[in-house]
């Protein structure tokens, strides 16, 4: 019975993804290389092209969410409402001790129960600003009443949204100056503007968190709970950076490496530092520099070969049929 060619195989271990990585492996500080014949590579449809420059503004990485303004909508009604009855009570209040002063027919019982309430109304009030300012940050607290109803207008009518930014592995130091938004499933990018830093900190990232505002153009196509990918800026100059298209990264572990060419048959794994989405790719820095051969496709079979080494060798080892079979 002939056996299976190695090119059959190599195919095999590339469609199945048998292998697992090795721990040791990654822990290793070495760029790994693999071999691969041009035949194999022809069978895995490897593309090769060199790695562009690029510069880039410091940025950081962050993962966003589209607010749900209703919270605030029903908060923000719960203390306009909480301000005009404070008012009419303390007003309520001075009045009747104004009489009681007089002598005109008001009880200290009444006066004492008029001031009681307008004590009640007032600490309700102030719990419901306390309670803005815990659950939506400093910068929409210290909103004037007129600021803040323009603002909930905008978020009802759609012209307006409210977006939370994650930056996980990000320090609290590096503040943003500004922001670029994409969705996940496409489209162009929004520019947002950076409110300030987020109340609360997600219990699971436990990572600094920014408050965005997103105005006309942009907020219209955001609905509330919509994921986000956000470049942050930071002040500073520009970066040098190469870019690397998403189908050039393998991630093992949640590293990502990319492979370089390095002769005809020869190809390295090099790790990456992923900074920003440009669009077409990642601004990126790390062990790839401009201009290396970069594996823009099939770079996981390159992943799988290297982790059976002996199959490339093994084709050129074993003897072969004329007609190219092995025995």
């Amino acid at each position: 019975m002939k056996r299976v060619s190695n090119a059959v195989a190599f195919l095999l271990l590339f469609v199945t993804g048998a292998v697992r990585a090795d721990p040791a492996d990654l822990r290793s500080n070495s760029s790994p290389q693999v071999t691969l014949t041009r035949s194999e590579q022809a069978l895995v449809s490897l593309r090769v092209q060199p790695a562009r420059a690029l510069r880039v503004p410091p940025q950081i990485e962050a993962f966003g969410q589209v607010l749900n303004p209703a919270p605030l909508v029903v908060l923000d009604a719960a203390i306009e409402t909480a301000a005009a009855t404070a008012d009419v009570s303390s007003a309520e209040a001075m009045r009747l001790q104004q009489l009681y002063t007089a002598g005109r027919n008001t009880s200290l019982k009444t006066l004492q129960a008029a001031q009681v309430q307008a004590l009640a109304d007032r600490l309700k009030r102030n719990s419901l600003r306390q309670r803005l300012r815990l659950d939506w940050g400093a910068v929409v607290a210290t909103l004037t009443t007129a600021q803040r109803n323009q603002l909930i207008q905008q978020l009802v009518a759609g012209r307006a949204v409210l977006v939370r930014a994650d930056v996980p592995g990000g320090t609290a130091d590096a503040a943003p100056i500004a922001a670029t938004l994409r969705a996940l499933n496409g489209g162009g990018p929004i520019v947002a503007r950076v409110l300030g830093p987020a109340p609360t900190v997600d219990p699971a990232l436990q990572a600094p968190a920014w408050l965005l505002q997103v105005g006309m153009p942009g907020a219209e196509v955001l609905r509330p709970g919509q994921a986000l990918r956000i470049a942050l800026r930071l002040r500073g100059a520009a970066q040098p950076a190469v870019l690397i298209p998403e189908t050039a990264i393998v991630r093992i572990r949640g590293i990502p490496y990319a492979y370089v060419q390095e002769g005809s048959d020869r190809f390295q794994r090099r790790a990456l530092t992923l900074r920003t989405w440009q669009g077409d790719g990642w601004a990126a820095g790390g062990q790839v520099g401009p201009g290396d051969k970069l594996v823009i496709a099939g770079a996981s079979a390159l992943w799988r070969a290297e982790q059976a080494p002996g199959l490339a060798a093994k084709s050129k080892s074993e003897p072969q049929d004329s007609d190219g079979d092995d025995d």
